[in-house]
């Protein structure tokens, strides 16, 4: 209800009926109570806590991306890593390799043109092993502007298998289902839906009571003059017949908001359904491949000291044996990038589930959380 009080003085000149001259003033208080306008405020609570709820998801949405950001640089530098490690072993064999070739170029075995492919080659080498310390401190600097500090020891983390589902269709429907995106958009179209409810009160009656005590005196010459007090209690129905057109417009245009909210919803629907098929693909991709990059790995080790071997009795030369080594460490930087572009891509998966961050053992803030019964 709304109390208002009013106090009123004031001078009044009456020349008709009779001439006076009044010093009417009036006081009071006046007690309403609304009891209907419309289902006006029943749809605007709707509509308030549909876009409190947007607003929670897309915090939750907000975790997810930057959960799933800070796996994506956490890894990246895990990788670079790595592959760093290999370009310091390769760095290592070409300088055994160019001692091999310096003693046998000494004692005549091996001709010049050896002497100058293994300069060659340990040049590549050394120039890998500043690329990839270059591209490690790169991405050194990424995680700092991703968590806010430079890493220190990291440790690979377990692929989160048991969280995988068995087949993408599973994934896709548990994602419609739980992203945190598509659930905010499927809350501002309810906000939008029940903003069009509120946009149709005007066409109700607006029903009131009213309580009113007054005091007042010298009203007019009409009446007992003197001090009245006087109380009375009304209900009062009001309707609005004609408002220039505006509740039409209004109704048109909450309705046009609703169109767009749902195409909003529509779109981020297929966006969720395109990443989810992506991921998962990715994923599959990179099971597919892993295995096969294993068995790549043995045979190339095994063809470089089979190559060694055979060219120190004169059977293969340098060039094999560099090939075959060079071979032999693009089979493991293969599988390092693998292994990584695999884990991103089940991590994308439990992000477009809102389940990333559940799976790191954390929490998404307080005002993220949505009460989905009410």
């Amino acid at each position: 209800p709304t109390l208002d009080g009013y106090l009123a003085g004031g001078y009044a000149n009456y020349n008709e009926p009779v001439e006076d001259e009044l010093d009417p003033y009036e006081a009071g208080f006046t007690l309403r109570q609304n009891v209907f306008r419309g289902f006006a405020d029943q749809g605007e609570i709707a509509r308030q806590e549909a876009r409190v709820a947007s607003s929670a998801y897309v915090l939750q949405g907000t975790s997810e991306d930057l959960a799933l950001e800070t796996s994506r640089v956490y890894l990246n530098v895990l990788r670079k890593q790595e592959l760093k490690e290999i370009a310091d072993e390769n760095l290592v064999i070409h300088l055994r390799i160019a001692d091999q070739i310096k003693l046998r170029s000494e004692s005549g075995v091996s001709s010049q043109a050896d002497t100058n492919q293994i300069q060659g080659r340990l040049a590549l080498a050394q120039s890998n092993v500043v690329i990839a310390e270059t591209n490690l401190q790169d991405a050194k600097s990424e995680y700092l502007a991703v968590v806010g500090n430079l890493p220190g020891d990291l440790t690979q983390p377990l692929p989160p298998n048991s969280k995988m589902f068995e087949s993408l269709e599973d994934a896709t429907l548990a994602a419609l289902g739980t992203n945190p995106i598509l659930k905010s958009a499927n809350a501002d179209l309810e906000a939008r839906q029940q903003q069009y409810e509120v946009a149709k009160a005007p066409y109700y009656p607006i029903i009131d009571i009213e309580l009113d005590q007054r005091w007042d005196e010298d009203i007019s010459v009409s009446t007992v003059t003197g001090e009245r007090e006087w109380f009375q209690a009304l209900g009062r129905v009001r309707y609005n017949f004609f408002n220039g057109f505006s509740d039409q417009a209004r109704k048109a245009e909450t309705l046009e908001l609703v169109s767009e909210a749902r195409e909003i919803k529509n779109n981020t629907e297929r966006q969720v359904v395109e990443s989810m098929r992506l991921s998962w693909m990715a994923w599959m991709s990179v099971l597919d491949r892993i295995d096969y990059l294993r068995d790549y790995i043995e045979s190339s080790k095994s063809t470089a000291t089979a190559y060694a071997k055979q060219f120190d009795i004169g059977k293969r030369t340098l060039l094999d044996v560099l090939d075959s080594e060079a071979e032999a460490i693009q089979a493991r930087a293969d599988l390092v990038d693998a292994d990584a572009d695999g884990l991103f891509a089940q991590y994308r998966i439990l992000a477009a589930t809102g389940q990333l961050v559940d799976s790191f053992g954390l929490a998404w803030p307080e005002q993220a959380m949505v009460d989905e019964e009410e």
